[in-house]
């Protein structure tokens, strides 16, 4: 009995002795190796600064080779500016190497955010090379939702050669927009892309042959809209496109709402103002 007990005894201390071996082994190399002296960062780069990448590195190293944890550096390097994702890795005996994919913006958000096409924005700039990008605004934490509006917008546009330079959506949730020709299209919060629809297939078409003159369309109506002109030879200075049997959203008062509730610019026809009876969709 007595020897079985020690038997035991000695069985419970060797796989102690080696469960603490094992974590020893997994989370502190018992050899650190050769200590990292060279890093190597492969271009070009054009809006990551090497300096940067290498101040986020050094708190991360190791004392040695094995003892330097890659994922700690790759988390460090992410946080630089510019930085889409990174892959580092070693190379015996003394080498670090960093691989860096920069950031592309695809829009601006709010004014002077860059945003990339995942809807995150990575970084704040006035440069005026971003003068062309196109334009999104809306309240913060909206960044994605505004950008997947943006493109299922811009798929519908390209079908008439359009561009979407700008969107818009306030904190009500009123979507507008301006397009590359300069025309401004005021969607309101239902049913946007619905909206937007009709403005491809109905107002564009409609309007063709006065398109340089048109400053912007409103197609917050249930099956019509109404046009703003630009040009001060242009009568009248609002025009208004509705469907057979429907009505105007307000009787005769100028700056009534829409269905939707959403502010209007057209009146029902008075001085100055003609009425058109547009498709009915």
């Amino acid at each position: 009995m007595r020897r079985r007990l020690l038997w035991l005894s000695g069985v419970t201390l060797i796989m102690l002795l080696a469960v603490i071996l094992w974590t020893r082994y997994f989370s502190r190399p018992l050899f650190p190796g050769p200590a990292l002296t060279e890093l190597v960062i492969p271009g070009p780069l054009v809006h990551v600064q090497p300096q940067a990448v290498q101040a986020a590195v050094l708190p991360a190293l190791g004392k040695g080779f094995f003892s330097t944890n890659v994922s700690q550096i790759q988390a460090a390097v992410r946080t630089v500016p510019w930085v889409s994702s990174v892959a580092v890795r070693r190379s015996w005996p003394h080498t670090l190497y960093i691989d860096i994919t920069e950031e592309v913006p695809v829009a601006r958000w709010n004014g002077t955010g860059l945003m990339d096409a995942q809807g995150r924005v990575f970084v704040h700039s006035a440069n005026g090379a971003w003068a062309k990008l196109p334009r999104l605004s809306g309240p913060e934490g909206s960044e994605q939702d505004v950008l997947a509006e943006f493109n299922a917008f811009t798929s519908l546009l390209t079908m008439r050669g359009l561009m979407l330079q700008q969107l818009k959506i306030d904190a009500r949730g009123d979507s507008t927009l301006e397009l590359n020709n300069g025309i401004e299209v005021r969607l309101g919060r239902a049913d946007a892309e619905a909206r937007l629809k009709r403005f491809v297939t109905v107002a564009l078409p409609t309007l063709s042959e006065k398109l340089a003159a048109v400053a912007y369309v409103d197609m917050r109506y249930t099956n019509g809209f109404a046009v703003g002109w630009a040009s001060p030879g242009i009568s009248p200075a609002c025009q208004r496109h509705a469907g057979p049997g429907e009505r105007p959203p307000t009787s005769g008062r100028a700056g009534g709402r829409a269905r939707d509730g959403s502010q209007n610019a057209c009146t029902t026809p008075a001085v100055g103002h003609s009425k058109e009876v547009g498709p009915n969709v």
